[in-house]
């Protein structure tokens, strides 16, 4: 990758830039170092990332912009997190993925444990649920949480 060397500072910014990434000096004069884009072929990298932000091009291990500081997020093929958010031709699963299942079922879990706190205090009491009638209530979340709902 050809980089610039701004006359000022001494940063390396890409090849096509105007102005120094860090002291905003002009790149008019600055030199340039390494193998222009132009002269470089691609073909066998054909996925490029490009900065949602300022459209410059990334590494392909970044996580954050060199030039302007923006977080790069990327489409995540083959987790088991994330796959239901990707769209694909091989139709629904049916099913949740084990983050949704787990949000979910935390989610109604805390739900009804607010519920069961405000119940007894409207009804000034105490709610003593034994274990072996709340741990079948937990699994039962969980089990309904686990199913889609279409």
């Amino acid at each position: 990758m050809a980089v610039k060397i701004c006359t000022n500072c001494g940063e390396s910014n890409i090849e096509g830039s105007t102005i120094c990434v860090i002291c905003g000096n002009s790149l008019k004069d600055a030199r340039m170092e390494g193998t222009s884009n132009v002269v470089k072929d691609y073909s066998g990298n054909s996925t490029t990332t490009i900065c949602q932000h300022c459209n410059e091009r990334l590494a392909q291990s970044s996580v954050t912009c060199k030039y302007c500081g923006t977080v790069v997020s990327k489409k995540v093929k083959g987790s088991r997190y994330y796959n239901n958010h990707i769209p694909s031709d091989e139709g629904d699963s049916g099913g949740s993925t084990p983050m949704e299942t787990f949000g979910r079922g935390c989610l109604w879990l805390i739900l009804g444990t607010l519920g069961l706190l405000l119940i007894a205090f409207i009804t000034r009491s105490t709610i003593n649920i034994p274990l072996f009638i709340f741990i079948p209530i937990v699994i039962f979340v969980f089990w309904m949480a686990s199913k889609k709902s279409k």
